[in-house]
């Protein structure tokens, strides 16, 4: 037998053992704690966070696999698997959304005035969140007709390609940098036109923003992202600056939710025409200024806490209270409006009051308030 047969003889009798199944497993094992712990520091809610790391042993080699859009957290977990195991090699395959799959592809505008975002790609998906037109959307990924965005409340979702205009940072820019008007009825058309027997180029929501085109008394020429066009009632819009600019108070905020009264109740809903509890109150909110995180659950941590010992006759006009039959998970979220009523979007947006002798008493309500938080200082 050749010398150079010999020493490949050698070398599979010391690595064989080293590499044993069990051995493999604990280590794999090991990895994905530390996997787990890095998502828990770095990416701990997977409605705002990519981090899906699978560690594998495949060919004899270790692969750090998956995929995340923190590049913190990927740098980490890296350092953490050498620092664990330094007589090891590992190929490092996490991928970075979008930076990593994407291109120059990572900026989206809704094209419709409500756009549907999903939890995974397909029509059939459960529908988790809304975004209104005009809206900025970051891309992280494609796949199967959908894309895998970031609203501008950092929501993710999957989105159909065939619902938002694609571009690059310049198209981000030129979008950005546009003057630019906002809807502030509660919603209507744009008219193809300028007249109101014009047919319809679109409908129109509350916070849907267009490019401005030519601004004139009675109407406005507006553009959408896509290259449409068409007409809007100038005393319906406001300048996007001035829009942004308004100033939170609770004569307004209880305005706008009480506009908005009747308005169906929808799961994972969040624009005028139809709403879940925390997508009415982000609506309510972010018309005046304010942007709310999506969910109950999130929007607990705004603003500043409460004290409930005699409520309600510590609350203001304004202020977000939390319900829950279980003390340790908020699951619904309403609006004081003072005399003890408050507004919500339950089977549909209505108001109801912590008033026994009240003909809307809702004493289920009562019994499940579980906080109080203060937007409006």
């Amino acid at each position: 037998m050749k010398k150079a047969d010999l020493l490949g003889l050698f070398w599979i009798t010391i690595v064989i053992p080293y590499i044993m199944p069990a051995e493999t497993d604990s280590i794999l094992t090991k990895i994905r704690t530390l996997a787990d712990s890095l998502k828990t520091l770095y990416c701990p809610d997977s409605r705002t966070a990519v981090w899906t790391i699978e560690p594998e042993f495949v060919d004899n080699q270790y692969l750090l696999r998956g995929e995340t859009d923190n590049s913190t957290a990927r740098q980490k977990f890296y350092e953490s698997v050498q620092q664990n195991y330094p007589q090891l090699q590992f190929k490092k395959e996490i991928k970075l959304l979008p930076d990593d799959v994407m291109g120059s592809r990572i900026f989206a505008i809704p094209q419709n005035s409500v756009e549907v975002l999903y939890r995974n790609p397909l029509v059939s998906a459960e529908m988790v969140t809304q975004t209104l037109r005009g809206l900025p959307l970051q891309i992280l990924k494609w796949e199967n007709g959908f894309y895998l965005v970031r609203t501008d409340d950092g929501y993710l979702g999957w989105v159909s390609e065939d619902g938002v205009t694609v571009g690059d940072r310049t198209f981000q820019d030129q979008w950005e940098n546009s003057p630019q008007v906002v809807y502030i009825d509660i919603e209507g058309i744009v008219y193809s036109r300028p007249s109101l027997r014009s047919s319809s180029a679109s409908d129109v929501v509350m916070g849907n923003r267009f490019k401005l085109l030519q601004g004139r008394r009675k109407w406005t020429k507006v553009g959408f992202a896509d290259g449409r066009g068409g007409f809007l009632l100038t005393k319906s819009l406001q300048g996007l600056q001035e829009y942004q600019a308004r100033s939170l108070n609770a004569e307004a905020v209880r305005a706008t939710a009480i506009s908005l009264i009747g308005r169906p109740y929808m799961w994972g809903a969040a624009s005028p025409k139809a709403m879940d509890c925390s997508g009415f109150t982000q609506v309510v909110f972010r018309h005046n200024g304010y942007l709310l995180p999506r969910d109950a659950n999130m929007q607990v941590q705004e603003g500043i806490p409460i004290d409930t010992t005699d409520f309600p006759h510590d609350l203001q006009s304004g202020d977000l209270i939390f319900f829950s039959l279980d003390p340790d998970r908020i699951t619904h979220v309403g609006i004081y409006l003072g005399k003890e009523q408050f507004i919500h979007c339950s089977g549909r947006v209505r108001i109801d009051s912590f008033n026994p002798t009240a003909a809307n008493y809702n004493d289920y309500r009562c019994k499940t308030m579980r906080a109080v938080r203060r937007i409006i200082k």
